[in-house]
């Protein structure tokens, strides 16, 4: 708003309008103007706020003297509110600093006649934010107000309740680039620390929740006043008994904005409360294991112990706990894992908590600060005592509780996967566990297990190596016996997960894939959904690629489903369709012979969609050209190879799919090598499109071709150029673009 003020020129009416209004006695028109300022509609509201910046501009002396005297004399609270709130509107830094001292003088003398006089304390309560405003102002422009510490001080220590209210918010409410300033003040004028450590510890006790929870911010925001350890101590032991008190009477409402506070205090001195956090931990615990409080109280204090895994200073404090304190520190997050809805959502059930409007995901927060404490207590101090937390939640016969150690097995595992691989008889036991929990009878279990075996850690990967046999049969039972859909889906996705990340042994033995295949085929014969199809596809080319006698015993059989599923609308089972037959081609499977023609087909309309340049079906474009390829190099036999490798040429090179580019490229210098007939055409008329994509390919660099394979490209491009006619060089140079034919000409002349 201030930038808008300087820069805006008003009318000279309403300059003359604006001096009018501030130069009388009348209050009418201010009180006409703030009603327009708080106004629901947007004109009123413009006009007023345009008056005010006009005022500001042009006579800032007359608004701060009038907005005072409104909130000083006008015998309507509401207008008196509304003063305070237009002069925290106007801001006072930008105002202070440029009134006259004679103006500040007074300003100042109606400050201190107005607290000692208002009887609102809404009124003062909202003024109690402009007077730290403009004392912040005051220190920050190398002047000072002794006569309002003084008052601040006395109110502190008054038995006045709305004036140790007031006192205290003021001091609550500096700013933090000017509270230095006023504390610095304080500690000037020595007989004052003692007064206002004795004013701090009387509030702190106070019957009146307002004037208990405003200290609690004043004493958080002066701290430092009272670094001496024995100042420091008994007002730490008094905030702590504050807090308590707070939570016995008031848990829903003052409790939180005070232990709000005492949070803000762990963050801002770590220094000065190091030495009473072990302390700190165990009240914290007495209150998150309390079970006749909230699940919302139980969050917020917690929030304390996440404040103190933010902060380096008291890292040392976590790591030195002993193991039950330990122990009783992941419960508090653990049963915030209980929060989770029939769904899977965080907060099911009723397990959301209202903050305001805001609803607070009680699970979410219970995952983040596991994470959290994990990470703070260490691996020494976190595995072994996470360890006996975790058996509890597995064994239990509640599912939210097994979906909470599910969850937290998880989060060990991201953190601590050497820790725990290397634990004694550690592995094999949650493999047990995890292996039950795969057939739970609760469907959250069930999906959390098969997500944490998609985790990407150390610790699931050696449970893939140690354990393959037990999982695929896990895997496979799942498959079998599992009626939800979601499990299911889930299920494709761990196996997949599985077996891209395992070594490729562990499917070496051909009844693990005999047993994987026998349990795909009703995935891709039913009416899954389109997710569970693409993985269970994805699946098949794996054990095909890795398992060959299984491969040629069921091509008969995801070839038929492989075709179909060239058709399907979803570009990724387009993919792993036309990747499938790639595989079956290169495999010289001499089942696929009879299925050749319609693979041609169905080859053809992927290769040649109307869509194909669209990102989705770019990849299944290029694995369809590649099948072709494959069928070209391994089944010549079986096609009319005077055709169909010269189209297979004709959609090279290949750009979107880098791994089927990299190989069908090495394809191409292989067959050129040995001057496959087919590929040349009769009379060499394919020779032109074969030096083009050559030369396409040298273009892109490593990116269409390995190391070797470029060699060879190279190789090849100058040993065709060599030994063709000039002519015919001439007529390829002509149907070359500009950047080839220089291209070209620099091979030639090299």
């Amino acid at each position: 708003m201030e930038a808008t003020t300087d820069s805006l020129e008003f009318p000279i009416e309403l300059q003359s309008k604006v001096f009018q209004v501030l130069s009388s006695n009348d209050n009418t028109a201010m009180e006409t103007l703030f009603s327009h300022l708080y106004s629901p509609q947007h004109q009123h509201r413009s006009q007023a706020l345009a008056f005010l910046q006009c005022c500001k501009r042009h006579h800032p002396d007359l608004l701060f003297i009038k907005l005072f005297f409104l909130l000083r004399c006008t015998p309507l609270p509401e207008t008196r509110a509304n003063a305070a709130r237009a002069l925290l509107l106007l801001n006072p830094a930008d105002f202070w600093p440029n009134l006259k001292p004679i103006a500040q003088a007074r300003l100042k003398a109606h400050f201190l006649t107005f607290l000692a006089l208002e009887p609102s304390i809404h009124v003062l309560r909202l003024a109690s934010l402009l007077l730290a405003e403009t004392l912040a102002a005051t220190y920050k422009s190398h002047q000072t107000w002794p006569e309002m510490l003084d008052f601040l001080l006395s109110s502190l220590a008054s038995n006045d309740d709305k004036l140790r209210e007031v006192a205290a918010l003021v001091l609550a409410k500096l700013p933090n680039d000017s509270r230095f300033l006023v504390s610095n003040a304080f500690r000037e004028k020595r007989s004052a620390l003692r007064p206002l450590h004795a004013a701090f510890l009387a509030a702190l006790a106070s019957s009146n929740p307002d004037v208990q929870v405003a200290s609690f911010a004043a004493v958080v925001g002066h701290i430092r006043l009272f670094s001496d350890p024995a100042l420091f101590h008994e007002l730490l032991r008094a905030v702590m008994v504050g807090v308590f008190a707070l939570l016995h009477v008031f848990e829903a409402t003052y409790f939180r904005s005070a232990f709000a506070e005492l949070v803000n205090l762990v963050y801002r001195e770590p220094l000065l409360l190091k030495p009473y956090m072990n302390d700190m931990v165990l009240d914290v615990l007495q209150i998150a294991e309390s079970g006749g409080l909230s699940k919302e109280t139980h969050r917020l204090a917690f929030e304390l112990v996440v404040a103190m895994t933010e902060v380096k200073e008291y890292e040392h404090v976590f790591v030195n706990l002993p193991n039950s304190t330990a122990r009783r520190l992941l419960c508090v997050p653990m049963k915030m894992l209980l929060c989770v809805g029939e769904n899977g959502s965080g907060g099911g059930g009723g397990d959301s908590v209202s903050e305001g409007e805001k609803v607070v995901d009680v699970y979410g927060f219970g995952m983040k600060w596991l994470k959290k404490l994990c990470v703070a207590l260490g691996a020494n101090k976190a595995v072994p005592a996470a360890y006996e937390v975790l058996r509890l939640h597995l064994d239990n016969a509640q599912w939210n509780m097994r979906h909470a150690g599910i969850t937290m097995l998880s989060i060990l595992a991201e953190e601590f996967s050497d820790e725990l691989v290397l634990m004694d008889n550690f592995l094999g036991e949650v493999v047990t566990k995890v292996l039950k929990s795969i057939q739970d009878s609760h469907i959250q279990v069930r999906l959390a297990t098969f997500k944490f075996m998609e985790t990407p850690t150390n610790f699931v990967q050696a449970v893939h190596i140690l354990y393959h046999h037990k999982l695929v049969h896990a895997f496979c039972m799942a498959l079998d016996n599992d009626q939800d859909h979601k499990v299911k889906e889930q299920a494709v996705s761990a196996m997949l997960f599985f077996l891209k990340n395992t070594l490729p042994e562990s499917l070496t033995l051909n009844k693990n894939g005999d047993i994987l295949m026998s349990k795909l085929l009703p995935l891709l014969q039913g009416k899954e959904s389109a997710k569970q199809r693409s993985i269970a596809l994805s699946i098949l080319n794996i054990v095909a690629q890795r398992c060959h006698e299984v491969a040629h015993k069921y091509c008969a059989t995801f070839l038929p489903i492989l075709l179909e599923a060239c058709n399907d609308e979803n570009s990724e089972i387009n993919e792993e369709a036309a990747r499938g037959i790639r595989i079956f081609a290169e495999l010289g499977t001499p089942q696929l012979k009879p299925f050749v023609n319609r693979i041609l087909l169905e080859l053809g309309v992927l290769m040649n969609h109307p869509n194909r340049s669209l990102s989705e079906n770019a990849k299944a474009h290029d694995i369809a050209v590649s099948a072709l390829g494959r069928i070209c190099e391994v089944h010549r036999e079986c096609i009319d190879g005077s055709k169909i490798v010269p189209a297979w040429l004709s959609f090279l090179p290949l750009e979107n799919d880098l791994i089927e580019a990299k190989v069908m490229h090495e394809q191409l210098c292989l067959m050129v090598s040995r001057l496959d007939k087919d590929l040349l055409g009769s009379g060499n008329q394919n020779l032109v499109k074969i030096i083009v994509v050559f030369l396409e390919i040298i273009d892109k660099g490593d990116k269409l071709a390995t190391a070797e394979t470029m060699e060879q490209v190279n190789y090849l491009l100058r040993l065709l150029v060599q030994h063709i006619p000039r002519s015919v060089l001439d007529t390829i140079l002509l149907s070359l673009n500009a950047q080839q034919r220089e291209l070209l000409l620099t091979l030639v002349s090299s």
